[in-house]
């Protein structure tokens, strides 16, 4: 009898740290191929079997990820087959991803279900940056030239924007401000100052890069004491507050990651020891919607409704799982989670095994590339644990998350909960007024600065009626009121439309 069960046999990852030169100028694509062939090694196959590959996933490049976005120096127009040239490989398949750090687990999800239902014999996932070389060549003026043109089928998913006209004309398009206006709200729900904040997440973020330090893939290997993140300093400046620039990804990254996918069958046949084998157990994808449309901006209800079907659908509490990787592109990102699963964030138990977005380096939208790579090597030499993996994307807006074992799972491999996305559309969502005027309170907030200078405020409040407004602080009295101490949330300002956006003023008058 056929066993098509889905395991990843193989993962590989690079990072480039070297002095640059026109010779060592990496495209992306690049980089992923000095993962794949560190992948291919480590399969440890008896034959080699580049060329059985059927399928390749190519995750969508960060410079990519907006309509027409290619990057200085251009792209392949087919990237995935231009990755399979360079490894000996000619898919029946070739997939360029959606934008989105849910991606790559999303990509491994996707995969199970066709390995398992006989679709595909031998699927590989890649993705990589090189988003430090393209500025360090536009610095030096390296003539660089990355375009290719490359024949074949081409599964190109586009990019799709995650936000509408009215969050845009307020600036929520920018991760860095959007992820502060949850990080504010999360705070003051949890009764905490922003200094206390500061001082929460600099202990959280000081031991992400403790692991990334050691880690030999890491962009910024490089300890970070909880005193360092704390202070506002010339090398720790603020982005958007609550967010200081080691709170935040830091994508001047030159990192690639591959992954390797089979049945159990296809291993056997490739000579694949079992010893490579690491089964996925559980698996769960559901989306959010428009950032204005959530009720509650400091929780996360698809991290809620996703973590809690794949735990329970393995029967395990989180305090079962022995290994995880937490998407950490923010602070609030590993603390939604944390909540959202019960876990204490405070808990002695690594949350990441790669050391986060802000330390290991953030590969764009293939960031969890390197962290189920990094988790499945783990996951060989201790048999006996599970891992658990959460990928976001968005703005808190997917979820992609997968449990894993060397262990063979009792049942087959299975989506937790098929009727997940069906729960979540059917939440309640917040009524938004776009033309605000009259008297309103703040429901969360972020200032914005540039160069050290805070440039523009962004308020999230509500009327008297309840109906949520977005508006901005543009005036110098404001900004300096958003600069200071006090506490602004459940604060009444004037709000007034103007143009295309709302404006909020603390003069009541």
């Amino acid at each position: 009898m056929a066993n098509t069960t889905p395991i990843l046999v193989a993962s590989g990852q690079y990072v480039f740290r070297d002095t640059l030169t026109p010779e060592n100028a990496l495209a992306p694509v690049d980089i992923a191929a000095e993962a794949v062939k560190v992948a291919l090694a480590s399969a440890q196959a008896t034959e080699p079997f580049a060329e059985q590959i059927d399928t390749i996933a190519f995750i969508r490049g960060f410079v990519d990820s907006i309509p027409s976005g290619a990057g200085p120096f251009g792209m392949s127009n087919n990237i995935p087959r231009s990755l399979a040239k360079r490894i000996g490989a000619n898919p029946r398949s070739a997939i360029y991803g959606r934008e989105g750090g849910h991606s790559p687990q999303r990509f491994v999800n996707e995969f199970a279900e066709k390995i398992a239902a006989g679709e595909m014999s031998l699927g590989l996932i890649a993705g990589a940056e090189a988003t430090c070389i393209m500025k360090q060549a536009l610095k030096a003026g390296l003539p660089l030239d990355w375009r290719e043109q490359v024949d074949g089928q081409l599964d190109d998913r586009g990019c799709h924007l995650l936000f509408t006209d009215h969050e845009v004309n307020h600036g929520i398009t920018f991760p860095t401000q959007v992820y502060a206006l949850f990080e504010n709200a999360w705070r003051v729900k949890h009764g905490l100052s922003e200094a206390a904040h500061r001082k929460l997440a600099s202990r959280l973020f000081s031991k992400f890069s403790e692991v990334a330090a050691s880690n030999p893939y890491s962009q910024f290997p490089t300890v970070r004491s909880e005193a360092f993140l704390n202070e506002i300093s010339a090398e720790n400046y603020w982005v958007a507050r609550p967010y200081t620039k080691w709170m935040v990804a830091q994508d001047a990254v030159n990192q690639g990651a591959a992954l390797l996918m089979c049945s159990v069958d296809k291993a056997i046949e490739l000579g694949i020891p079992e010893s490579q084998w690491v089964y996925l157990h559980s698996y769960a994808d559901v989306d959010d919607g428009w950032v204005s449309e959530r009720p509650d901006l400091a929780v996360s209800e698809t991290m809620r409704l996703s973590l809690n079907a794949v735990l329970a659908s393995v029967g395990k509490s989180i305090d079962q799982i022995d290994i995880m990787d937490i998407y950490s592109c923010f602070p609030i990102a590993v603390l939604a989670a944390c909540e959202a699963m019960g876990l204490d964030w405070t808990t002695d138990k690594p949350l990441t095994v790669t050391g986060g977005l802000p330390f290991f380096g953030g590969a764009g939208n293939s960031y969890s590339t390197h962290a189920i790579a990094s988790l499945t090597d783990v996951l060989r030499s201790k048999p006996q644990n599970y891992g658990l993996i959460i990928a976001n994307g968005g703005f808190l807006s997917k979820q992609s998350v997968g449990i894993y074992s060397a262990q063979a799972p009792s049942k087959p491999c299975h989506n937790a909960d098929p009727n997940l996305q069906t729960k979540c559309n059917a939440l309640p969502r917040a009524e938004l007024v776009e033309q605000a005027k009259g008297i309103g309170s703040i429901e969360t907030y972020t200032l914005v600065y540039n160069r050290g200078v805070a440039t523009l405020g962004m308020v999230v409040g509500h009327l008297d009626d309840g109906r949520r407004f977005f508006a901005n602080a543009e005036d110098e009295s404001s900004l300096a009121i958003m600069a200071g101490n006090t506490e602004l949330i459940g604060r009444k300002v004037q709000v007034r439309h103007k143009e295309n956006k709302n404006i909020v003023s603390f003069n009541l008058n």
